[in-house]
């Protein structure tokens, strides 16, 4: 229900973006933000976890799929993890984001 609350929320602020989910033969992206006018893209994936963990981003650094989606959207601006604990700097480069202060940015981009 968190994916699905959380793409929710980004499409609405962000009506020009394209939001979905990404399947592949071996593991998705919970969340593709794909920009049609500048071809990029930004991947996350959404935890509901307040730990941190490489098994978490695996499919984010995996390269196979990661140039699988460039190569259909665009360069991968932002690599994202989105989970219960607090935001804090990058692990192979790869950002930890809290969830709600995501959506709380959301919120402000959209009311103003």
């Amino acid at each position: 229900m968190l994916e699905e609350i959380v793409q929710l929320e980004t499409k609405k602020a962000n009506p020009s973006l394209e939001v979905f989910k990404l399947q592949f033969a071996v593991g998705e992206f919970d969340m593709v933000v794909y920009d049609p006018e500048n071809v990029s893209c930004k991947i996350y994936e959404i935890k509901h976890s307040k730990e941190k963990s490489p098994f978490q981003y695996r499919h984010l650094i995996n390269e196979d799929i990661c140039k699988q989606t460039e190569f259909r959207f665009g360069k991968i601006m932002e690599k994202v993890v989105l989970y219960r604990g607090e935001s804090c700097s990058e692990e192979n480069d790869v950002q930890y984001k809290n969830v709600e202060d995501y959506l709380n940015c959301l919120l402000l981009y959209t009311i103003s």
